[in-house]
Parts: structure tokens; C-alpha cells; sequence
């Protein structure tokens, strides 16, 4: 089995500008380890080509409560790097997430990508697929991981649509 997320939400920008904020450091920098609380987020690597750009980030975020059962296979923390490319063109961000622990075990892939929204605002939308191969406990971190992303991107979106009304981003 598997575990599927489809996350929407409407952020309060064009899509234009929701991009370049998407990739942009000191917004990035405050939502994961300001308002998010992320131990550790931070850019390892870009390469920006004339169509795509690939992007290499490494993770471990804010996670509370592990149940025991969980804690026992992957321990106190999920630390992973994040490999991404954005297809600039098509406003397509693919991913793939590469754990530390057990990478052979967990996978993770995702797509965000953005649509007009009224008001010129901009929707986007986060889908991904969770698979952990842990004979067990394997649905239970598949389901954990996925209420993890979605409350994630529900209060990152929450601090986006602030931060552009302070930043006067539009």
C-alpha cells in the first residue's frame, strides 16, 4: 500500500511572484526555521539552467510526538535531503525525498504546481506519494508522513498569504 496527499490552497500572490518567493532564501528561512521550526532547512545546492533548475535542500523537520512504534524503527528524527527541479515553463516543481535513515525503505515523490485563482491570485497545488516498505509499521509512517505534509503546507500557507501582505509582495 501507499499513501496518496492532494494538498490545495490559494495563495494571495501571482503566480509569477509566488514562484520567485518559492525559491527565494529569506522567505524560505522564515517559514522553515522561523514559523515552522524546522531544525534544519537550508539550500545545498542549486543549478539554474536556462529551462530548469534543480535544487538540492536538506531537511529535518519539526516533528512531535513520534509514536513509540515509529520511533523505534526511524528514531527521534526524520532528517532527508530534498531533490528538486522546476520545470520554469511549465510552473512544475518535481521531488523526490531521500531519507537518511531507511532510504531504501521510504520513499517519498511530489509535484507542486500553480493555476490561476480569482483576484489574480495563485492556487497551488501539492500532490505526493508515500510508500514505506516496513513490514508493520510501514501504513502507520505512510499515514503519519502524510498528516505531517499537509499540516505543514496548511500553515505554510497561512504564514505565505501574511508574509505577502507585510512584504507587500503581490
Amino acid at each position: 500500500m501507499s499513501e496518496k496527499v492532494r494538498i490545495e490552497h490559494v495563495i494571495e500572490c501571482s503566480e509569477e511572484k509566488f514562484w520567485e518567493l518559492f525559491l527565494d532564501e529569506k522567505y524560505n528561512q522564515a517559514l522553515f526555521q522561523g514559523y515552522l521550526k524546522f531544525p534544519l532547512w537550508k539550500v545545498a545546492s542549486v543549478v539554474d539552467g536556462e529551462k530548469e533548475m534543480k535544487r538540492v535542500v536538506e531537511v529535518e523537520p519539526y516533528v512531535a510526538d513520534l509514536p513509540t512504534a515509529i520511533k523505534k524503527v526511524i528514531g527521534d528524527n526524520i532528517r532527508y535531503k530534498e531533490d528538486g527541479v522546476l520545470d520554469k515553463e511549465k510552473r512544475r516543481y518535481n521531488v523526490t525525498v531521500v531519507p537518511v535513515r531507511l532510504a531504501d525503505k521510504l520513499f517519498v515523490r511530489g509535484v507542486q504546481t500553480t493555476e490561476p485563482a480569482p483576484g489574480g491570485f495563485t492556487k497551488r497545488i501539492f500532490t505526493a506519494d508515500i510508500d514505506v516498505k516496513i513490514f508493520g509499521v510501514g501504513g502507520l509512517i505512510e499515514k503519519r508522513v502524510a498528516a505531517d505534509l499537509t499540516r505543514s503546507y496548511d500553515l505554510g500557507a497561512k504564514f505565505t498569504n501574511r508574509y505577502i501582505k507585510e512584504n507587500g509582495i503581490a
